[in-house]
């Protein structure tokens, strides 16, 4: 006859010697500053996951329900994990039989971080798209589960080591009454968490934002785009913070203390056109924050932190008289529109440029209400 022993669980019980002496097998290659761990959740996260990898941050794990969107990926096949046994359907919009699927192999998952992620982990980055079933069902086990890593490996301040990044649909998508509840439902979920400092940061990317930027993209183009240019730009903040500069330095510490930032996140970049003018990274900076991937409606005056960085050709930092005070003039206009938040400011040459480019990153803002708003068109 069973009993019940009534005798604890203990951490210890899932200390694997094997898995310890073999813990690194997979090396980061990404160059930067912060070693991240991917995690892509569904089909969006997991083409979202494929651009990172493809930069270079190779403890990149993939999960869906179904073994048709895995196939689809080209990763290795250890870094591929199906939690549905019988996944060929997927959860089809159903995010809750998606989230059962996930509990059901949640030490299994767990065990795949610490295989493939191994103890040399700064941050980990859940990637996912809110209306669809295998994402928005898995990501609120898969933060458990990240978390329950950092705290296995011996990291402190686990809260704020788990970011997400979350693809809105397209208005199109969002005619289906089904994906507009489960997006809305999902991404006001994340912005609890993310205010309450539960995660940190939270990335929107707005996929009908991004069709409206770009109407010329075609169909094979679309998503290939959008995933690179997100990653890609996330990457440079990173790569950035991991190099010196003979001007001014933004470092590791800065970019680690934006990172953290209770609250959504934004990114933009954009290239300085007229670099004789005094105004024109003041005006570029303006533009980024409004040509961003990222959901549009946020109050920039609720940051708090946000980094400038500014990086051009070596003929243009000789030549270009008062382009120092253009900068300077640019980080004070960033400060204004972000309501005196923390400014990080970097400045860097790059001989193979031949242009001015500013990047901006924007962190600890409230939610976009009003976008979020707008996808509940299934009342």
């Amino acid at each position: 006859m069973a009993l019940d022993l009534n005798i604890p669980e203990l951490e210890i019980e899932d200390y694997d010697p094997e898995l310890e002496e073999n813990n690194d097998s997979v090396l980061d290659a990404s160059g930067g500053a912060l070693t991240y761990a991917i995690v892509g959740a569904g089909q969006g996260g997991g083409r979202i996951a494929k651009a990172f990898y493809d930069l270079g941050y190779t403890k990149t794990l993939a999960i869906n329900t179904a073994r048709s969107d895995l196939n689809g990926l080209d990763l290795p096949d250890n870094q591929k994990f199906l939690i549905d046994e019988n996944g060929e359907q997927g959860a089809g919009k159903d995010q809750e039989k998606a989230r059962e699927a996930i509990e059901r192999k949640e030490q299994e998952v767990f065990n795949k971080f610490r295989e493939i992620f191994g103890t040399n982990v700064d941050r980990v980055l859940i990637c996912l798209g809110v209306a669809g079933g295998s994402g928005g069902g898995t990501v609120n086990s898969l933060i458990r589960i990240a978390k329950k890593y950092f705290t296995y490996i011996g990291v402190e301040d686990v809260d704020s080591r788990v970011g997400v990044i979350a693809s809105l649909p397209t208005a199109g998508e969002s005619a289906s009454p089904k994906v507009a509840q489960n997006a809305h439902n999902k991404i006001q979920q994340l912005c609890d968490l993310a205010e309450e400092g539960q995660i940190a940061p939270l990335i929107m990317v707005d996929n009908d934002k991004i069709k409206k930027l770009y109407p010329k993209l075609t169909v094979k183009k679309f998503w290939n785009t959008i995933n690179s240019t997100v990653a890609g730009l996330f990457h440079v903040f990173n790569v950035l913070a991991n190099q010196d500069s003979e001007y001014t330095t933004f470092d590791a510490t800065d970019y680690d203390s934006i990172m953290r930032q209770s609250g959504a996140m934004i990114m933009g970049v954009t290239s300085v056109k007229d670099v004789d003018s005094e105004t024109a990274i003041s005006s570029a900076l303006k533009k980024n924050l409004e040509k961003t991937l990222l959901a549009e409606g946020f109050d920039l005056t609720t940051a708090t932190g946000a980094a400038c960085i500014v990086v051009g050709g070596e003929e243009i930092f000789e030549e270009t008289e008062g382009l120092m005070d253009s900068i300077e003039f640019g980080f004070d206009t960033l400060a204004a529109l972000t309501g005196g938040a923390m400014i990080h400011r970097g400045i860097y040459e790059d001989t193979n440029r031949d242009k001015l480019v500013a990047y901006t990153l924007v962190s600890g803002l409230s939610r976009p209400a009003k976008r979020i708003e707008g996808l509940k068109k299934f009342h």
